[in-house]
């Protein structure tokens, strides 16, 4: 494999890997009462925000300054955090009668996928990074 890949390369083939078997499985999930479309939205947004996070920490990372990485990345938990509460606030408030917990409840198990693939592709970088 190619050593000077784009710290992105796993995050982006994840997003793509995870729509593939979301929309292989989306048979099964709708027989199961599993909203589908509301997972596929979650895992659009959760790719959005964890790209955007993994910038500003990289942007971080790349500062002289050790500070200035330890507030990327708690700047880009707090923005992820809030982004999905505001998410499934609105979830709920359209949906106050029907909501799907099993579609929480997996969205979440994403939320977890995309923070433990940042996190590795992330130590990755420090150990790479002259700064560190």
């Amino acid at each position: 494999m190619k050593k000077n890949r784009s710290p992105y390369f796993p995050l982006i083939i994840s997003f793509i890997l995870l729509n593939g078997i979301l929309f292989s499985l989306k048979n099964v999930f709708e027989k199961n009462g599993i909203d589908i479309d509301f997972i596929m939205v979650a895992n659009l947004i959760l790719f959005i925000i964890t790209l955007a996070g993994f910038a500003l920490q990289q942007k971080g990372l790349r500062s002289p300054n050790p500070n200035a990485f330890v507030r990327s990345v708690y700047a880009s938990m707090i923005i992820k955090i809030f982004i999905c509460l505001i998410a499934v606030t609105v979830y709920a408030f359209l949906n106050k009668e029907k909501i799907n917990k099993a579609s929480l409840f997996i969205s979440m198990g994403l939320y977890i996928v995309y923070t433990v693939i940042e996190v590795g592709t992330l130590i990755t970088g420090v150990s790479k990074s002259k700064n560190a």
